[in-house]
């Protein structure tokens, strides 16, 4: 655009999310010939630009360009005939300095356009389920910084904010807590009025630590509560327990992982998905189709199973067999490709499989090599002859979303366990990182699922707590039974 006129958009990026950009802003974006960022961005918002691409970010007490370094920088790229962004979080005028950059382009007649963002101080609340204003309980919020300028004047009056009633969202305020809530106090403030401090909110790790304004200042530092993060004070923050949404650790194989974490969104659930196990297909017998052959019915104990054996061609001599599920998705997946299942038990367990299948007399199993040993003791015990043919193994997953869960595990509000695997590997994984004892303190303070008494069984084995085992064994069993527990919205 050399020679033309250019122009400065103060776009806000929102408060973190790449999604939350308004559609303006994402526009402007991918027209720019220059862009001029802060810190603290989603680096997705700023990947296959055409446009130049300058960090401006401050931190503090590190600035790369002091404001009055950008605002020179605004202008100059301007006056070469560029349509220039800077791209600022959350909202441009709000504690964004935005206001002094428009000042400087109107000082120096360049024609800018302010582009409003998401701000974080309602974001990252609403994101938590604290909404900072509530029929009955808040009708008023105020915004204020808690990291004021040294020099400024007039400093905030803290005694005066206390007795304003409503909402109080205080941006910046991690490092002057302490201060801040006490000034609160000592302005009339109850020590028992409900806090929250939302870290990087709308991004894939923001947490949520309650308390109250009395306790919030020790809760940061016990928690390791880091910039960004927004302070709200008042009664808004008891919401959360009805209206925020809780993460749930889904361990299962890669293969299991799409369907589950759809089925967790649909629950209301935050999926965190990181694979504790994978599986590896082993060589089945070369006698295999004479077992097939022999025996009156075929038993598949997992969806994984059936996509293994599914793969050897085997399915259309099987479909001629009595043929039973352990469940109703491991039925689904046999009717998937065609094959008639003739039984589920009642019960989705080996127990529930050993009565389901009680009189008949030549069984054929066909899963892990880590199966649970009941089912064969108890086809045994109820007569039967069983052919016992481990179809896949089961093997730590060595996946980074693994290590990644169990360094952050006190984010997690649910963990999930489909198998007694999922649970053993999840342990021997945080032990080699040498963070067991971290994973065990966040266990304890999680809700912990089973999908059934034998998981349940591996993981008291383990030391672990179980809190809940669905009255379904399956995966959505354990979703709804876990909703119920703690109340997750649909």
């Amino acid at each position: 655009m050399s020679g033309d006129a250019g122009k400065v958009y103060l776009v806000g990026a929102g408060p973190g999310d790449p999604e939350l950009i308004t559609v303006k802003g994402l526009r402007l974006l991918r027209e720019a010939d220059v862009v001029l960022h802060d810190r603290l961005l989603n680096d997705e918002l700023l990947r296959d630009l055409r446009a130049e691409i300058i960090d401006v970010g401050k931190a503090p007490g590190r600035h790369k360009l002091s404001q009055e370094e950008i605002n020179e920088l605004l202008i100059k790229k301007a006056r070469e005939g560029k349509i220039v962004v800077r791209l600022k979080g959350g909202d441009p005028y709000l504690f964004g300095r935005g206001g002094e950059e428009a000042l400087a382009l109107r000082e120096a007649g360049i024609p800018f356009e302010v582009v409003p963002g998401v701000t974080s101080a309602i974001a990252a609340p609403a994101l938590a389920g604290i909404p900072v204003t509530h029929r009955g309980v808040s009708t008023a919020f105020t915004v204020v910084t808690g990291h004021e300028e040294p020099g400024k004047e007039k400093e905030l009056d803290w005694h005066a904010l206390a007795r304003l009633g409503g909402t109080l969202v205080v941006l910046m305020g991690v490092g002057r807590i302490r201060e801040n809530t006490t000034m609160l106090i000592d302005g009339g403030l109850s020590p028992q009025t409900p806090a929250a401090l939302i870290e990087r909110g709308s991004w894939p790790d923001q947490r949520c630590v309650r308390g109250t304004l009395g306790d919030i200042a020790e809760r940061a530092s016990s928690f390791r509560v880091k910039s960004p993060a927004v302070l709200i004070v008042g009664d808004v923050v008891n919401l959360e327990k009805h209206l925020g949404r809780r993460r749930i650790a889904i361990l299962r194989a890669e293969g299991q992982l799409d369907g589950s974490v759809r089925l967790a969104e649909r629950y209301g659930f935050i999926p965190v998905a990181a694979p504790s196990i994978s599986l590896r297909a082993l060589d089945l017998p070369p006698d295999i189709k004479e077992k097939i052959e022999r025996v009156d019915c075929v038993v598949f104990t997992s969806s994984n199973g059936v996509d293994i054996i599914s793969r050897s061609g085997l399915l259309d001599l099987i479909q001629k067999k009595r043929v039973a599920a352990i469940g109703p998705k491991t039925a689904r997946a046999l009717t998937d490709k065609g094959v008639n299942v003739d039984v589920i038990p009642d019960e989705y367990s080996s127990a529930g499989l050993v009565e389901a299948l009680r009189g008949i007399r030549k069984v054929l199993l066909l899963r892990s090599a880590q199966g649970s040993p009941a089912l064969l003791d108890g086809l045994l015990s109820a007569g039967a002859e069983v052919e016992d043919v481990p179809v896949y193994e089961v093997t730590g997953s060595g996946d980074e979303r693994l290590d990644d869960l169990i360094r952050r595990a006190e984010l997690i509000d649910v963990f999930a366990f489909t198998s007694g695997s999922t649970a053993r590997y999840l342990m021997r994984r945080a032990g080699e990182l040498g963070m067991e004892d971290h994973l065990r303190k966040a266990l304890d303070s999680a809700l912990v699922v089973a999908i059934g008494p034998p998981t349940a069984s591996v993981l008291r084995e383990l030391g672990v707590r179980v809190d809940l085992i669905p009255e379904r064994y399956t995966f959505e069993g354990m979703l709804e039974a876990a909703r119920k527990e703690i109340g997750v919205r649909p």
